[in-house]
C-alpha cells in the first residue's frame, strides 16, 4: 500500500508537469489541477524531520517562482488581507523563534504560505476572467462526487478500498463503518462533504432559484455525509442551512423548510439503521473527554499566551510538559498532537494575536461579502459561500481539521471567492484607473 501512494504521488507530479508545461495559462492549470486531482494532494513528499511537505506544498512553491510577477502587485480592496498575512508569518516566525522545539516550529511554517499562494493566484485568474469561478465551483463539485463514487465502491467491497495504508480508528465501529471515502479520517471526511454540499445549490442560470437537480445533488451530499458518522460535521451543516432560512430568498426556504420536514421523518424512522445516530461511543462520555482536554489545552495558552508554543509544536509540547493528554491504542501511548478542538489547537500553538488575524481573515472575508450582499453590490451566490464557511466553524469546534490539505484548500478557494466577488467593482474600478494611468496592474 506504501508503494502505492509512492507511485500515486510521482504519478500526480509528473502529471502536473507535463500539463504545465503544454499549458498556454500555467496559473490556471495549477488552480484547477489541484480540484481535479483532490485525493492525492495531500500525500507527502518530504518526511516529518522535513516538514511533512505535501504534493499541493511543493507545487505551490513551484508556482511561486514560476509566476512571481503575480505577486507583485496589491489591489486597494484586498490591502486588509495582504496586511493580515504578513502579520500573521512575522507573528508565527516570533513563536517559531521562541518556541521549545524551533528547528520542528521553522519547518512546520514551510506549509503555511502555500495557502496564500494558492490564494493570491486564484484571486489574480479570478480578476483576469471573471467567469473563472464558475469553472472552479464545477471542480470543486467533481472532487465532491468523485469522494461519493469512493465511498459506493467502499459500501460494496468494503475498506480494503483505500488510499491510505492505516485508516483512523474512528471509520470501525461496533455499529458499523464510518466511511472515509479517499480521506484517511471519516471526520475530515464529514466535513469536507459539508463544505462542498451547499456548491451543489448554486444555480448559475438563476441565482434566487434552485432547480431540481440542485436539490437532489445536495441532499445526495447529506446522505452521504450520514455514512460517515461524523455529528460535528452535521452539525455544521445544520448551521450553515440555518443561515440559509434566514437569509436566503423564498424558493430556498420552501425547499429547506420541505427537506428538513423530510429529514426528520427519515430520522425518526430510520436512526437505528444510520451509523451517525448509533454509534458506540456515547455523546456525554465523548464531551467529558474533550472537555477535559480543552481545560488542559486551555490552560497551556495561559502561559503562553502572546506567540503560542509554536506552530505544529503541540504533540511535542504535551510529551514533554503535559503528559496527561495521552490515548492508549493497541496497548501503545499515542500522545495527542492536538486537543479535539481546532480553535484552541491555533490558540495554543499561534498564541491570542496570530489566533485573532486567523480569524479575521476568514470572518472578514465573510461579513464583508453579506455585507456586500445587503447593499446589493453584489449577487446570491455568496450566501451558498458563507453557509459552507460557517458549517466548518462549527464544525472546527471539536475537529481541527486543516492539516487535510484538502479540506484547506476547500476553505481557501470559499475564502477568495467572497474577497472577490464583494470587492469585484472596486477592484474593476482599479484596473482601469491603472491602465489609463499607463501603470502596471
Amino acid at each position: 500500500m506504501k508503494s502505492l501512494m509512492v507511485v500515486l504521488t510521482a504519478a500526480a507530479i509528473l502529471v502536473f508537469v507535463v500539463l504545465v508545461l503544454l499549458s498556454r495559462q500555467p496559473r490556471r492549470t495549477y488552480l484547477l489541477f489541484m480540484l481535479y486531482a483532490l485525493p492525492l494532494i495531500d500525500f507527502k513528499i518530504t518526511p516529518w524531520q522535513w516538514g511533512s511537505l505535501t504534493v499541493f506544498d511543493g507545487i505551490s512553491y513551484v508556482m511561486l517562482f514560476w509566476r512571481y510577477k503575480d505577486f507583485l502587485s496589491i489591489y486597494k480592496p484586498n490591502r486588509f488581507y495582504f496586511g493580515g498575512f504578513c502579520t500573521l508569518i512575522l507573528l508565527l516566525l516570533l513563536g517559531s523563534l521562541t518556541s521549545s522545539f524551533i528547528t520542528n516550529s521553522l519547518l512546520t511554517l514551510l506549509s503555511v504560505f502555500p495557502v496564500f499562494i494558492y490564494a493570491r493566484l486564484l484571486m489574480v485568474e479570478c480578476i483576469y476572467d471573471k467567469q473563472f469561478i464558475n469553472k472552479m465551483i464545477n471542480g470543486l463539485k467533481f472532487a465532491c462526487l468523485l469522494s461519493m463514487a469512493f465511498l459506493a465502491v467502499q459500501m460494496v467491497i468494503g475498506l480494503q478500498f483505500r488510499l491510505y495504508p492505516e485508516l483512523n480508528q474512528n471509520t470501525l465501529d461496533s455499529n458499523g463503518i464510518r466511511f472515509p471515502s479517499f480521506f484517511h479520517d471519516s471526520q475530515k471526511f464529514a466535513q469536507f462533504l459539508a463544505m462542498l454540499s451547499f456548491l451543489f445549490l448554486v444555480n448559475n442560470k438563476n441565482f434566487k432559484r434552485p432547480q431540481m437537480k440542485n436539490i437532489l445533488l445536495f441532499l445526495s451530499v447529506v446522505v452521504a455525509i450520514f455514512l460517515t458518522g461524523g455529528r460535528s460535521a452535521f452539525l455544521g451543516l445544520s448551521a450553515g442551512v440555518f443561515f440559509l432560512l434566514l437569509f436566503a430568498g423564498a424558493q430556498y426556504k420552501k425547499y429547506i423548510i420541505a427537506g428538513c420536514l423530510a429529514g426528520g421523518i427519515v430520522i425518526a424512522f430510520f436512526s437505528q439503521s444510520l451509523i451517525m445516530f448509533n454509534r458506540n461511543d456515547d455523546f456525554n462520555n465523548s464531551f467529558d473527554f474533550r472537555a477535559t482536554i480543552w481545560r488542559e489545552a486551555y490552560g497551556i495558552y495561559e502561559d503562553h499566551p502572546f506567540l503560542g508554543i509554536g506552530i505544529g509544536n503541540y504533540k511535542d509540547y504535551v510529551s514533554r510538559y503535559a503528559q496527561d493528554q495521552y490515548l492508549v491504542l493497541e496497548n501503545e501511548i499515542v500522545f495527542l498532537d492536538q486537543p479535539e478542538n481546532g480553535y484552541l489547537k491555533i490558540l495554543t500553538e499561534f498564541g491570542g494575536p496570530a489566533f485573532l488575524v486567523v480569524f479575521a481573515l476568514i470572518i472578514g472575508s465573510m461579513v464583508g461579502a453579506f455585507r456586500a450582499w445587503l447593499k446589493k453590490q453584489t449577487d446570491g451566490r455568496v450566501l451558498l459561500l458563507i453557509a459552507p464557511i460557517l458549517s466548518w466553524l462549527v464544525s472546527f469546534i471539536s475537529l481541527y481539521s486543516i492539516t487535510d490539505r484538502r479540506n484547506l484548500i476547500v476553505l481557501v478557494c470559499l475564502s477568495t471567492f467572497l474577497i472577490y466577488l464583494s470587492n469585484r467593482s472596486k477592484i474593476v474600478h482599479e484596473e482601469h484607473a491603472d491602465a489609463a494611468y499607463g501603470e502596471p496592474v
